[in-house]
């Protein structure tokens, strides 16, 4: 259901496909690989979501009519472009995600082209770090972290791993 959702809100434009029947859209700076919704309560009153492309994750909020009446249709804001210098396959939001910290908290995790997988962590100001994680030798599936406390990323590969 969110894939479906976030497919309408974020969907890959092509200038030559024109009779698109979404329900929203948004302009991308790149290519739209993958896009997810985070899962979590992340103490704002819009939706984070984050999409993926050939170079970079956008990670922003969206707010729909259904839940402010004052807004017409989606209301979307970037709030921060991170730089991945490689396909983004797939995204995985930490529990740990806040925005209504002091600092703000947003964690989540990549799996690429590359057969890694990237754990960014930023404070939306100052602090925007990254570590690569290696260990596949194969296509990455799919990647998770705890739902509890968010210290631990589940990755399972072509390679026959998790």
């Amino acid at each position: 259901k969110a894939v479906f959702a976030a497919a309408q809100v974020l969907p890959y434009k092509m200038k030559q496909d024109a009779t698109r029947n979404a329900a929203y859209t948004v302009d991308c700076e790149d290519y739209v690989h993958v896009v997810e919704f985070n899962p979590f309560e992340s103490g704002d009153s819009g939706n984070l979501i984050a999409y993926g492309g050939n170079n970079f994750v956008f990670v922003g909020t969206c707010t729909f009519q259904e839940e402010e009446a004052d807004i017409e249709g989606i209301q979307y804001k970037t709030l921060r472009t991170f730089h991945h210098g490689v396909r983004v396959d797939g995204i995985a939001w930490s529990p740990e995600t806040r925005l209504d910290s002091l600092p703000p908290v947003i964690k989540f995790c990549t799996s690429a082209a590359d057969m890694k997988i990237r754990l960014f962590t930023s404070d939306l100001q100052d602090k925007n770090e990254y570590k690569v994680l290696e260990g596949h030798s194969d296509f990455i599936n799919g990647l998770v972290f705890d739902p509890k406390e968010g210290q631990e990323i589940a990755s399972v590969s072509d390679d026959h791993t998790c």
